[in-house]
């Protein structure tokens, strides 16, 4: 079963289709899985309007997250494969460490 983005992950999906993909819709996008790896996390996703992209790793260009309980922040990265969004990448900067878990956040 999948599931719905996080209010986090909308986020950060926004700012790189802000970017790079105009007219691109995220109410078609659903969660396939998230993966948790102690510094960051991935989040794999389909696209059931098959909205075609061309494929690519898209940064933040600049964007970071800023966490509660995360000092030096979160960056973010969106992997296009085969036309669609596979996953997007959060990740800790320098020796922080990031359970996975949503606290208080902004996009700097």
């Amino acid at each position: 079963m999948n599931a719905a983005l996080t209010p986090l992950e909308e986020a950060v999906i926004q700012v790189v289709a802000d970017q790079h993909w105009p007219g691109f819709r995220l109410d078609h996008l659903e969660v396939t899985r998230r993966e948790c790896t102690g510094v960051g996390r991935y989040t794999h996703f389909v696209d059931r309007a098959k909205q075609h992209l061309k494929d690519g790793c898209y940064a933040a260009n600049a964007h970071f997250i800023e966490m509660d309980g995360v000092p030096n922040g979160l960056f973010f990265t969106v992997e296009v494969e085969n036309g669609s969004i596979s996953y997007l990448e959060l990740v800790s900067c320098g020796s922080d460490s990031w359970d996975g878990v949503e606290r208080a956040w902004s996009i700097a």
